[in-house]
C-alpha cells in the first residue's frame, strides 16, 4: 500500500469515528504525521487533510483545538482552511496561529480583526512581522492595549496615516508616547508634534535624535514653511487675514522684515501681521508660531526667539505687547532675566524640531509648555 493510500484510509477512519476519544486520538496521530513533512504532501492530499481536519476539528474540546493550533503555528504550508478555523475560534485556540503563524494571509489577519475582539487583535500585534494594511485595521479599531502593542512591535511596519493616527491617540494615552518616540521609522515631522505634549524624559530622547536630523532637511522645512506665508499671501486675496498676509509679503520682497519690524507690529498691535511675520523670521510654519506664541508661560517664545539671534530688547517688547494680565507680566520679568543665560545651541536644538513639524493639523486641543530650564539644563548636560 502506497504512503498516500495509508494516509487517505487514516483520514477516513477519522472522518467516520464516533467516539470522541478516539477521534481526538486520531485527530492528533494524524496532526503528528503532517507536522513530520509537511511540505510533501500533493495538492490532493493537502486539500483531502484540510477538509476532514477542519471538520473533525470543530467537534473536539478547546484544550485539543488548541494542541493542534500550537502544532500548525509554525508550519508554513500548513492547511489554510483548518488555519482560518482556527484563527477565527476562541482566543485560546486561535492565539498561537494568530502570533505565529506566517500561512495566513493579510486578508486572513484583516477578516479575523473584522469579526473578533480585542483579544484577537492583541496577539496578531504581537506578530514577529505584520504589513502595513493590517497594521492599518489595527490602529483604527484596537483598543488602547493594542495601540500600545503596535507601537512597540518594530516588526509593524506603518504606513503615513497609521502613523498620524497613531501619534494623534498618543496624546491621550500616555502609555503610547514611549514606543512611539523610540520609532526610528516616525518622520521627523510627527516627531516634533510630539514634543509638544510628552513628558519631559521623553523631550529629551526626542531631542538626543536631532542631530540625526539631515542639515538639508531642516533648510528645506524653514523654506518649505516661508514659502506657504508667501504663497498663501498671493492666492488669497480677501479679507483681514489676506491683508496681514499680503503686507508680510511685501516687507519680504522689500527686504524689510527684521526685528524693528516685529517691534513695531507688536506696539500697533498689529497681531495678524505679526503673527505671520514672526513665523517668517523663524522659520517654522503659522500653526506652530501660534502655539508658541500661545503659551503664556513665554518659555516657548524665549526659546524660539533665543534661537534666531534677536535681541534681548526685540523679546522684551513682544512679552510686553502681548501680554494681558499681572500673572502674565510677572511670568515675562522672570523669563527676561533668564533670556540671555539660555544657550543659543541648547534653543536651537529644540527649533530644529519646531521647524521641521508637520504643517497645521486639525483637532490640536492642547500642549504641554517647553521649559526653559530643562532647555539649560540639558545643554549644561
Amino acid at each position: 500500500m502506497s504512503g498516500e493510500q495509508s494516509r487517505l484510509k487514516q483520514l477516513i477512519a477519522l472522518a467516520k469515528e464516533d467516539s470522541a476519544e478516539k477521534r481526538g486520538a486520531l485527530l492528533r496521530e494524524i496532526t503528528d504525521v503532517f507536522m513530520a513533512a509537511p511540505d510533501r504532501y500533493t495538492s490532493s492530499e493537502m486539500q483531502h487533510f484540510d477538509v476532514i481536519m477542519s471538520k473533525v476539528t470543530e467537534n473536539v474540546e478547546a484544550q485539543l483545538r488548541r494542541q493542534i493550533a500550537e502544532k500548525l503555528a509554525d508550519a508554513p504550508t500548513a492547511p489554510k482552511g483548518l488555519l482560518r478555523q482556527l484563527a477565527l475560534d476562541e482566543i485560546m485556540v486561535a492565539e498561537p496561529v494568530l502570533k505565529r503563524s506566517v500561512a495566513l494571509s493579510e486578508d486572513d489577519l484583516i477578516r479575523v480583526i473584522r469579526q473578533r475582539g480585542q483579544e484577537h487583535m492583541k496577539a496578531i500585534s504581537q506578530r514577529r512581522e505584520i504589513p502595513e494594511t493590517v497594521t492599518a485595521a489595527l490602529v483604527d479599531r484596537g483598543d488602547k492595549n493594542v495601540l500600545v502593542s503596535v507601537a512597540s512591535n518594530k516588526g509593524a511596519r506603518l504606513n503615513a496615516e497609521t502613523m498620524e493616527k497613531l501619534v494623534e491617540h498618543s496624546r491621550t494615552i500616555g502609555d503610547l508616547q514611549a514606543p512611539m518616540a523610540s520609532r526610528y521609522d516616525l518622520p521627523p515631522q510627527l516627531l516634533t508634534q510630539m514634543y509638544f505634549f510628552v513628558s519631559s524624559a521623553l523631550k529629551k530622547e526626542i531631542l538626543k535624535r536631532s542631530d540625526m536630523l539631515d542639515p538639508a532637511l531642516i533648510d528645506e522645512a524653514v523654506e518649505a514653511n516661508r514659502q506657504k506665508i508667501l504663497s498663501s499671501a498671493v492666492t488669497e486675496a480677501q479679507g483681514s487675514v489676506d491683508a496681514a498676509r499680503a503686507f508680510i509679503r511685501d516687507r519680504i520682497v522689500q527686504n524689510a522684515l527684521n526685528e524693528s519690524l516685529l517691534k513695531e507690529l507688536v506696539e500697533a498691535r498689529k497681531a495678524t501681521e505679526f503673527l505671520y511675520g514672526f513665523a517668517h523670521y523663524v522659520g517654522i510654519d503659522t500653526s506652530t508660531a501660534q502655539r508658541i506664541l500661545g503659551d503664556r508661560s513665554w518659555e516657548s517664545l524665549a526659546i524660539s526667539c533665543r534661537a534666531s539671534g534677536l535681541e534681548r530688547q526685540t523679546f522684551a517688547k513682544i512679552v510686553f505687547g502681548l501680554q494681558r494680565t499681572a500673572d502674565e507680566q510677572q511670568k515675562g520679568l522672570r523669563i527676561l532675566d533668564l533670556y540671555l543665560k539660555i544657550p543659543q545651541e541648547a534653543a536651537e536644538r529644540v527649533m530644529r524640531f519646531w521647524r521641521v513639524r508637520a504643517q497645521a493639523a486639525s483637532g490640536e486641543q492642547r500642549k504641554k509648555r517647553v521649559s526653559i530650564h530643562e532647555v539649560a539644563e540639558r545643554a549644561a548636560g
